[in-house]
This record gives structure tokens, C-alpha cells and sequence, in this order.
């Protein structure tokens, strides 16, 4: 797919090619009686914002007005995805999930009305007491300085906290949250609900996707020795994954908040993403594949640039091979799209490593940079000969590393 929006999941020259978007000057606000598109849904960082006007609406499509927001201007909404949309006279407008503290008023607002908030603080001097009088100075928790912490963190090898890193003090990783997510490339992206006593319950809407789903969980649990994630009823769950359309999009699975879905299409196409491979062999097969897709020559994805699906000069190259029974290799693929979403959920954005999970060939996503970012990157930082995480579904050190620190920041 030639453009990726959102949390997705992509790999190699049929998806490694990015398409970016010419920027479009938001319209003004989107009346809930037209017609609306959802054509991107993006992560962001949680961050408090205060309205004074406009509507609150209970889904993206803004198909209903649930809140006046003038009635809320003491009420601080934390944000959780943005949300593009396009209007029945073709124009984009953008929109934000955001809740309050508590969960109980959220909703898609219009990105505009949406002003960030940073309350006051108000520093109160004591009275001065008698000469006899005694008293007792609050005690302050023995936090960790910004100068070590950073230490520490440049010790560390790149975006992977170990060691003390992860055995700080409640304190430390309250007080630094900032610090960590820049340094690591995590966030708080998960809505509120989604985990409770650090487990989220995913009701799968598809049969079909069950047992891809089933892999994805036992790999982020055994990795992280507990029950994070379980399969969840459509009474009783905090998360949902279904199939959706990701190919006007351009994504294989996205992560939204509070559910995932994987690209029906896309699934259901044999040829994708390795080429024409002969599914009813059970003999092993080998497929070279590069990132370079300008030439046209090579199997599977590569293939693709001699009909011009993807055509980028200015990509970095990585060439690699992998080798499977023809379903065993697709099967392995979805497995991985589904492991890298439930890493969204966890609080991890992209990393520039191939070999994980969480990879993605660039920083920027649509023309912006990802909202917590140790450094920009335009390609991955691997060796030829690499193996992709997501082409094996496997989770690298860093990824549980990362699941780890963000379990440790309250994300999950």
C-alpha cells in the first residue's frame, strides 16, 4: 500500500514506500447533518485541553451532538486519537477524541475549539509561627535528578531502557513522564478502560481472526510473564478487533484508542504481501526481498515497482530473504500486524530497528513526525540480512523493554 496513515503496521518495498499527503487547510467546523468519511486515525499523546464552544459528538462520523461544550469550560478533556475526516464536498477537517479525568463525558471534538490547558499554580507561604512554636517540614521523596536520569539514559543503548531504568521509584517515573516518553518513543495512547489491573480483554468480531489474535496475546504475555492481554466476549471486553478498509488509507492494522483493525483486502489476498507464492505446497520456499522498488526485479514485493505501485527516489535500501511454507508465512505476517498493534496499546510508537515489532521505516506519518520521538528518521538502522519483526511476529528485547517502562509510567 502506498500511503500509511495512522498507527499501522508495514514491511518492505510493497510497504515500505511512504506517500506523503500535500497539507490542507482545515475548513471550519463540520455540521453533524452532512456526510462524513473517516479517512485517518492517529495516535497522539495524552494532553490536557479546556472548550468554551462548540459540540462534543459521540463518534467520528459526527453523527449525533451529545455535550454543548459551553456548558463545560471549567472541564478539563484529555486528549487520545485525532481524527481526519472528509466531507461530502470532498474538504478535511479534523477532530479530536478526547474524556474527561473521570471517563464519563467523551467524545470527538473539533480540533479548533480545543486550546491547551496549564493550570496555575499558586505558591502558599505559611504564617510566621512564635519562637517557640516547632514545626515540621514536609518531607520530599528522594526522586532521582534530571542530570543522572539522563545518564543513565545515554547509557542505556538506544530506545531500550535496562537495567535501573526499569527499577526507579514510583516517584522517578511520575516526575519524568516527559523524559521517558521522548527517550524511548512511548506514550499513553490507550483510552481510559481499557486496562484494568494492567489487563485489557480484546472481543475479536471475526472468526476468522481469532486464532491470529489468540498468537498475537500469547506473545506480548509470555514475553512480559503475565496475563496483559485475554480474549474478551461481546458482553464483556475493553477492547475490539475486527476487520476494516485500510486500502484508501493505506494501513494493514491500525491502532485506535480503544480497538484495532486489520485491512480485509488485504488479508483475504494471497498474493500479499510476498507475491504469487504457491499455497498449496508444503515445501518450504525462500523469498528475496529489498526495499529497493525502483528497479522492479526481485520476487514478492519488489515485483511491484514495474507496475509503479510504489516509486521513491530517496529511500534507504535493505535487502533480506525469508523462508517458509507459503501459509505458514502469511499466517506469520498477520500474527505480526496484530503483535504491533497490541504494542500500540501498550504505549509504543515506532522505532527505527527492523528487527522489531514496533519498526517503521520514518519518524513522519502523514507529513508529521510521531508525538514522542527520541530523534527523526528517514530509514531503518539494521544490516542487510536482517530479520523483520513483523514478517516473523517476533518481539525483540527492546519491544519488551519498552512494554515494560510504559507498565511502570501507569500506560497499561
Amino acid at each position: 500500500m502506498k500511503q500509511r496513515h495512522g498507527i499501522i503496521t508495514v514491511i518492505l518495498a510493497m510497504m515500505f514506500s511512504i506517500g506523503f499527503l500535500a497539507n490542507f487547510n482545515a475548513p471550519e467546523n463540520v455540521e453533524a447533518k452532512q456526510t462524513v468519511k473517516v479517512v485517518k486515525v492517529q495516535k497522539v499523546a495524552s494532553k490536557p485541553y479546556r472548550a468554551s464552544k462548540g459540540y462534543m459528538y459521540n463518534s467520528a462520523k459526527l453523527t449525533k451532538k451529545i455535550h454543548n461544550l459551553k456548558n463545560y469550560k471549567k472541564t478539563t478533556f484529555y486528549s487520545k486519537k485525532r481524527v481526519t475526516v472528509r466531507t461530502s464536498s470532498n474538504k478535511k477537517a479534523y477532530y479530536m477524541y478526547v474524556a474527561s479525568k473521570s471517563g464519563k463525558i467523551k467524545g470527538y471534538v473539533y480540533a479548533k475549539y480545543l486550546k491547551l490547558y496549564q493550570p496555575t499554580t499558586i505558591n502558599i507561604v505559611g504564617m510566621p509561627t512564635n519562637s517557640g512554636d516547632t514545626q515540621t517540614e514536609p518531607t520530599t521523596p528522594n526522586l532521582i535528578s534530571k542530570a543522572n536520569l539522563e545518564s543513565m539514559i545515554a547509557a542505556s543503548p538506544d530506545l531500550d531502557p535496562t537495567g535501573q531504568l526499569l527499577s526507579l521509584t514510583t516517584g522517578d517515573y511520575a516526575t519524568y513522564k516527559s523524559v521517558f516518553d521522548k527517550n524511548f518513543n512511548v506514550g499513553d495512547y490507550a483510552d481510559n478502560g481499557v486496562f484494568n489491573n494492567d489487563q485489557a480483554s480484546i472481543y475479536v468480531e471475526s472468526s476468522q481472526l481469532v486464532p491470529y489474535v489468540q498468537k498475537a496475546i500469547d506473545k506480548w504475555n509470555n514475553a512480559l510473564g503475565s496475563i496483559v492481554f485475554t480474549l474478551g466476549t461481546r458482553q464483556s471486553h475493553s477492547m475490539t478487533l475486527d476487520f476494516g478498509n485500510g486500502q484508501i488509507a493505506g494501513w494493514d492494522g491500525v491502532f485506535f484508542g480503544n480497538g484495532i483493525n486489520v485491512d480485509y483486502t488485504s488479508f483475504r489476498d494471497s498474493t500479499y504481501p510476498y507475491g504469487y507464492l504457491p499455497m498449496s505446497s508444503n515445501q518450504p520456499v525462500t523469498i528475496h526481498l529489498s526495499t529497493d522498488d525502483t528497479s522492479g526485479v526481485g520476487d514478492g514485493m519488489a515485483a511491484h515497482a514495474a507496475n509503479n505501485f510504489h516509486y521513491d527516489r530517496t529511500n534507504h535500501y535493505l535487502t533480506t530473504t525469508i523462508t517458509g511454507v507459503p501459509r505458514e508465512l502469511l499466517e506469520t505476517y498477520w500474527v505480526g500486524v496484530i503483535t504491533h498493534e497490541l504494542g500500540h496499546s501498550l504505549g509504543l510508537d515506532h522505532t527505527p530497528y527492523f528487527q522489531d515489532i514496533m519498526a517503521a521505516q520514518t519518524g513522519v506519518e502523514d507529513g508529521q513526525s510521531q508525538e514522542n520521538m527520541k530523534y527523526n528518521w528517514t530509514d531503518y538502522k539494521d544490516a542487510d540480512n536482517t530479520q523483520g519483526g513483523t514478517m516473523t511476529a517476533t518481539l525483540t528485547q527492546r519491544d519488551i523493554d519498552r512494554a515494560k517502562l510504559t507498565k511502570l509510567l501507569g500506560y497499561w
